[in-house]
Order: structure tokens, then sequence, then C-alpha cells
């Protein structure tokens, strides 16, 4: 009898991952490509001493992510969170490359308000995608929302409304996703706040968080990372201490250091990417 009954909740089960194959996988931290092992919705710790390329090496990140697919970017929306808010030198010679995904800059003192304000869209971009891959007959809880407060008198009149706001939008992608870097920003109050960590890629944002010593990280970041790059400069100490408390403490931490200890171009780095169980060297070119 038991058994019966747990055969009809696993059927019930493959039932809605069935119907949410596609919402489900995109909520996935996984790899994002074989040639490309970041982790898509993942959090990447990018620790970089003054002077080994730290903006070089995610402006490489994001000009690559843009020809996984010959039609669209990854991530149609890269966004560069700096205390200026304004682009620096090295991302102004080179913004130029980054042609399919949008590059923007924001202030660090506006992110939680932009976070909050893109999150907010995001909802509604996806409740309205979503209602109509179910040939408007399934609407989730936003979409319920948005029909009741507009009020339509037809189905017309519904559909045009939907098709002016995903003009408004003028997003190409769905899901919609973003890379928001964090340039500097070891004192930032969302690198305090656990819950807006893990919050985020549920809204299909992928973070690298740049600093310059592994120290600058706490403990609760340091566990979510997904991915690691590291540049030559790190005591065998904050090394050994990285590896323990983060997820790469599933690999052989004596064998990396090994591996690390020798790098001696300050350019090249050292890429743990633990979703994708792989380590990289990445010389400098």
């Amino acid at each position: 009898m038991l058994e019966k009954k747990f055969a009809d909740i696993d059927k019930k089960f493959e039932n809605v991952l069935n119907k949410n194959k596609r919402k489900l996988e995109n909520a996935q931290i996984k790899p994002i490509h074989d040639k490309f092992l970041f982790a898509q919705n993942g959090i990447t710790g990018l620790i970089a001493p003054p002077g080994s390329g730290k903006t070089f090496t995610y402006l490489k990140m994001a000009a690559q992510q843009q020809e996984l697919d010959e039609k669209n970017p990854f991530y149609e929306l890269v966004v560069i969170c700096s205390t200026s808010g304004q682009f620096d030198q090295t991302v102004n010679s080179f913004k130029d490359i980054i042609k399919k995904s949008k590059l923007v800059c924001i202030k660090d003192t506006e992110l939680l308000d932009w976070i909050k304000k893109y999150q907010r869209r995001v909802l509604k971009y996806n409740a309205i995608n979503e209602y109509i891959n179910s040939k408007f007959k399934d609407p989730n809880e936003e979409m319920q929302r948005i029909l009741e407060k507009k009020h339509f008198r037809n189905k017309q009149k519904e559909i045009e409304y939907i098709s002016k706001k995903l003009q408004s939008y003028d997003w190409k992608t769905y899901p919609h996703r973003c890379l928001l870097i964090l340039d500097d920003f070891a004192s930032h109050p969302l690198l305090k706040n656990r819950e807006q960590d893990m919050c985020l890629r549920h809204f299909n944002i992928s973070v690298v968080i740049c600093v310059q010593t592994a120290k600058s990280l706490s403990k609760d970041v340091k566990r979510i990372l997904t991915d690691i790059i590291l540049f030559p400069g790190l005591s065998e100490d904050d090394f050994m201490e990285l590896m323990k408390e983060s997820m790469a403490g599933k690999f052989d931490r004596h064998e990396l250091w090994e591996k690390y200890k020798v790098i001696q171009d300050p350019h090249t780095s050292f890429r743990i990417h633990i979703y994708a169980n792989k380590v990289q060297i990445v010389k400098s070119q």
C-alpha cells in the first residue's frame, strides 16, 4: 500500500519536472559550456593583486561568453559595478569588443537599489514569457496579478499590452541573463548579506567578485563560490584557508598548491571550476 503511494508521488514529481524542465534547467548551477567552464547562476571569486590583469580577465570572460551561441550572447547584460560609477581606462580600451551584450556601469552605492529594480523587471518578463509559452492559458502568480490589475476588456487588449511590454524591455533572450561584475568589492554590504547572494541565481544573475586578497572574502561568500580565479601572490596559509573554507575543498588542496606555487608570470591565472570539477592554468596572452 505504501509502495503504491510512494510510486504515485514519484509519478507526480516526474510530471512536474517534465512540465517545468526548461525553467528548472535554467535555474541550475552548472558549467555553461565545455569550452567555458564557469557556472551559470554562479559566483566567481577573482582574487587578483594590483597589476595582475583583473580587469582584462573579466572583460575577456564577458567577450568570450558572447560567442558560445552564434545568434545570441549567453549574458545579454553585463554590468560592471565600481566605486567610481564609470568605466576605467582598461574597460574603455576594450569595451568595443563586447558588442552582442549590453555593457553598462553602475556606482556601488546604487547597486542594491538597481538589483531590486532589475529583479522586479525579470519577474514580470518571465511571467509574460511563461504565459505566452502556455498559449495564454496558464498565468503564474505574477501574471495573475498583472491581469487583475489591468482588467483587460478582451483578449486582444491583453495581447496588445503584452506586445508593447516586451517591446519596452528590448530583450532578445529568454531567460534574460546578467553577468554582474563587482570590482574591488571587499567591504560592500552585498557581500555581507548571505540572503541576497543566494537569491541572485533565481533571477539568472551570475556574479564575479573582484578582490585583492583571499581574506577580503567572508566565510559565507567563500562557501558559495562556484569558480575561483587566482593570480600568483597568495601565501600557502591563505591558499589552504581558501580551499578549506570553499567548495574547492573537494579537490586535493596540497596537490593544487604544488601546481599553483610554481606559477611565475604575474598575469597567468589559476582557475578552479568547482561544478565542472576541473582546474585550469590560463597563461597571459
